[in-house]
């Protein structure tokens, strides 16, 4: 999974030719990586994806951290904690997280729907789970985004798929259809808005035939309920 993250994120090295040429000269800065989320630098991103996941060299002012329990169960989520003066879009952060394409922020319900109005972002067209979006290019992105948890997205597959709550024993309650916290950052895919919205409209789908089948490996003894 870890491959699967530098792959997408040093893909940004080969969009970035200045950065190929500097990349060691670089200075990495908590200014730089506030430009990173708020989707002003493809070029920085590449020099982070170089030091952090291929060399393993990350800043004095960044370490790797765990990931918060409003985390739990998301796949492919790299964190790390920040020192200095580190913002998306204005709301300080002293954490960031990289996934895919992604370079985001945890933030407090509160402060992600200031992000979302002040960025005039759109609601995403799929109902099992919050997304929300504007692209800087409609043809090639990145795109600004802010978007629950998935964790409980997984969760409400399985629990249909078995017909029991799924989450862990120290979870309190059933998935939540309002979390509390919203990640925001960007996504430096290279994608069109029209690509994007065509594959949000038939995550529905997909998530509905990933709980059929898990239904049916039940059914058949092949998988068990998590404990």
């Amino acid at each position: 999974m870890r491959a699967m993250v530098t792959a997408a994120l040093a893909s940004a090295l080969a969009a970035s030719p200045s950065v190929a040429q500097a990349e060691h000269e670089a200075v990495l800065t908590p200014a730089s990586l506030t430009q990173v989320l708020s989707c002003q630098s493809r070029d920085a991103l590449g020099t982070f994806a170089e030091l952090l996941f291929l060399q393993n060299r990350p800043p004095a002012w960044m370490r790797p951290s765990k990931l918060p329990e409003a985390l739990d169960g998301m796949i492919g989520l790299y964190g790390f904690a920040v020192e200095g003066d580190v913002s998306v879009f204005g709301e300080p952060v002293d954490h960031v997280y990289f996934m895919s394409d992604w370079v985001i922020a945890l933030l407090p319900r509160a402060s992600a729907e200031r992000v979302i109005a002040a960025q005039k972002m759109a609601r995403a067209p799929i109902a099992m789970t919050e997304q929300y979006y504007r692209f800087v290019d409609p043809e090639t992105g990145p795109m600004i985004g802010g978007f629950a948890p998935t964790g409980d997205a997984m969760a409400r597959v399985l629990l249909d798929a078995f017909g029991a709550d799924p989450t862990p024993k120290s979870t309190k309650g059933p998935p939540s259809l309002t979390p509390k916290m919203l990640l925001v950052g960007c996504n430096y895919a290279v994608a069109s808005q029209e690509d994007f919205l065509a594959a949000t409209r038939g995550a529905e789908d997909t998530m509905r035939k990933a709980g059929a089948d898990i239904r049916r490996m039940a059914e058949e003894g092949e998988a068990r309920p998590p404990r």
